[in-house]
C-alpha cells in the first residue's frame, strides 16, 4: 500500500483506529492527545487528523467532531501492526476433547465453538476436503439395503465414516471384494489420486459399482463449514442499531455458497486479512474478515476464519485464528506455520 506518512502520522492514525477499537465512538483531539499521552498538543494532533482525512485516511461524521478511520486507513494499519507479528497462543484451543482425538469433525466443530466464544465474533471453518489425503485403510460395510457405512482410515490415523445410499443392494461379498482391491492397490494414495483408476476397476469388473463411488466423491468432494457464534453479533452495536444491516448480514451466512466462494479464495490466495470491498460481497462491506489456513503435505486444506466489524481487534483475532489453524495442523500431524504476511 502506498504509504508517504511521517511517524507522527502514523502515530495519530493508529491513535484514532486504536480509540475507536476500544470505545466504538469518534472522539476529538484534546481526549485523545490526554488519553494517550501524546506529547504534542491539542491543536497539534487536530491538524495532522485534518491531514490524515485529505489524504484518505480519516473521516468524520455527522454528528460528531471527532474523526473515523476509512477502508483505506485500516488498511494502512492492518499492514503496519502485522508486520514482525508474532501471535499469541490462546490456550483456551488446548481443551479441545480429547476423545475427539480420532474424529476430525467432531474436533474441529469445537475449535470453531472455541474460536468464536474467545473472539465474541463468528467463527467459519472450512471442513478439510477428504479427497485430497492419503489413505491407509478403506471399508464398504452393508448396514441395510441400498445402505452402505464407508469408513476411512487415513495416514494421520484420522478416521472418517459416512453413511451411504445406492442405487441398487449390493451383497456383503460385493462390498468386501471392492475394499480390499483398494486397499491392496492404492494404500498411500488419496481418493482423488485413485479415483479414475476405480473407475477403470469398476468398468473391467462389469459391475454396479459406478453408483458407489459416485456417492463417495459427492458426499467427500463437497467442502462443509461450520458456523458458530452467529448469535454473538447481537452484543456488537454496530449491528443492532441498524436492523437491516443486521438482517443481510444473517442472510448472507446462511447463503453457504456464497460464503465458501469466498473463504476458497482465502485458501487458494492464503489472503490473512481482508476488509471491506475485499470480502467482494456488498453486504460484508462494513466487515473484516481474518483467516489461517491448515495444510496437509504441503497443501492447504481448509481454512479457520473469524469475521465481524471492520473495528475489531487485529491482533486479538489474528492470534485467535493461528491458535486454532495450529491446533487443527496438529490433530493432522503436521506442523503449523507461523503469521506470515
Amino acid at each position: 500500500m502506498e504509504n508517504n506518512l511521517s511517524e507522527r502520522m502514523l502515530l495519530v492514525l493508529s491513535v484514532v483506529i486504536d480509540s475507536y477499537m476500544e470505545y466504538n465512538e469518534p472522539l476529538g483531539s484534546r481526549t485523545l492527545t490526554k488519553r494517550y499521552g501524546l506529547d504534542f498538543s491539542p491543536a497539534t494532533m487536530r491538524n495532522i487528523m485534518l491531514d490524515l482525512e485529505e489524504s484518505g485516511f480519516l473521516t468524520h461524521t455527522r454528528t460528531s467532531g471527532g474523526k473515523i478511520p476509512t477502508e483505506k486507513g485500516y488498511r494502512l494499519y492492518i499492514d503496519t501492526i502485522t508486520k514482525n507479528f508474532k501471535p499469541d497462543v490462546k490456550k483456551e484451543f488446548k481443551k479441545v476433547s480429547k476423545k475427539n482425538s480420532l474424529k476430525l469433525t467432531d474436533a474441529m466443530r469445537e475449535i470453531s465453538q472455541i474460536a468464536s466464544s474467545v473472539s465474541g465474533l463468528i467463527s467459519l471453518v472450512t471442513l478439510p476436503n477428504f479427497m485430497k489425503m492419503k489413505i491407509k485403510h478403506i471399508s464398504f460395510t452393508k448396514i441395510s439395503k441400498n445402505m452402505v457405512m464407508f469408513v476411512v482410515l487415513f495416514e494421520n490415523s484420522m478416521i472418517e465414516t459416512r453413511i451411504i445410499r445406492t442405487n441398487r443392494d449390493f451383497s456383503e461379498a460385493e462390498l468386501k471384494e471392492f475394499s480390499e482391491y483398494i486397499a491392496n492397490n492404492y494404500k498411500g494414495f488419496s481418493l482423488m489420486d485413485i479415483r479414475d483408476e476405480i473407475r477403470g476397476y469398476i468398468n473391467s469388473a462389469k459391475n454396479d459399482s459406478e453408483s458407489l463411488i459416485a456417492s463417495i466423491t459427492q458426499q467427500l468432494e463437497n467442502t462443509d463449514l461450520v458456523v458458530s457464534g452467529v448469535k454473538n453479533i447481537f452484543e456488537h452495536k454496530e449491528f443492532t442499531k441498524n436492523i437491516e444491516r443486521l438482517k443481510k448480514l444473517v442472510n448472507i451466512l446462511e447463503e453457504r455458497e456464497k460464503i465458501l466462494a469466498l473463504l476458497e479464495n482465502v485458501i487458494e490466495n492464503n489472503k490473512k486479512v481482508m476488509i471491506g470491498t475485499d470480502l467482494l460481497i456488498d453486504d460484508l462491506k462494513d466487515l473484516g474478515l481474518v483467516s489461517s489456513t491448515y495444510e496437509y503435505k504441503n497443501e492447504n486444506l481448509g481454512v479457520v476464519s473469524i469475521m465481524g466489524p471492520i473495528n475489531m481487534d487485529y491482533k486479538e483475532i489474528i492470534s485467535i485464528v493461528e491458535s486454532a489453524a495450529k491446533k487443527i495442523n496438529s490433530m493432522l500431524k503436521i506442523k503449523g506455520g507461523e503469521y506470515v504476511k
